[in-house]
């Protein structure tokens, strides 16, 4: 079986707005016959917004490969074993985003997300294999990887 998840994207959090920059400017530009313009700012637009990593695991030959999809066309990576890791856990990650204004005040805004991870031989979370929004879903799949990879779950030390 060949699972494939995507793990984040190039732009995450307020730095989206960059792309919508890139975006509106390149419409703009197109409308107003500015064609190398507004072709340079769309293409830089669909690579910030197409652009992500993943992971992608082939359960039957036992191998994994960490990625880069750009464009949302090609992907880059190279396949390792997974028997180079003991099983899989659960982490809870807080991210938190912070912008300043030209006047220096701070913007911020927090998001909780949970990720499974491969446990490497130090018995430490190593490569990130799935991304969950609620705790639910994150222990549905970490049972699900579990017996898929034949691993066994480690819980992560505080």
């Amino acid at each position: 079986m060949l699972i494939d998840n995507k793990i984040s994207r190039f732009l995450t959090g307020p730095y989206i707005y960059f792309g919508i920059i890139f975006l509106l400017s390149g419409v703009l530009g197109i409308l107003s016959q500015r064609w190398v313009f507004g072709g340079i700012n769309l293409f830089i637009a669909a690579f910030l917004y197409c652009t992500y990593s993943g992971v992608e695991i082939d359960t039957k030959k036992r191998v994994f490969r960490e990625y880069n999809k750009w464009f949302g066309l090609f992907k880059t990576g190279k396949w390792k074993s997974l028997d180079n890791y003991l099983g899989v856990t659960l982490v809870p990650i807080s991210k938190v985003y912070t912008m300043y204004s030209r006047s220096n005040r701070r913007t911020s805004s927090a998001k909780k997300e949970f990720r499974i991870y491969l446990v490497n031989k130090a018995k430490k979370p190593s490569v990130a294999i799935k991304k969950c929004k609620t705790l639910d879903q994150a222990q549905n799949s970490l049972d699900e990887f579990s017996i898929w990879l034949k691993m066994p779950v480690f819980s992560i030390k505080k």
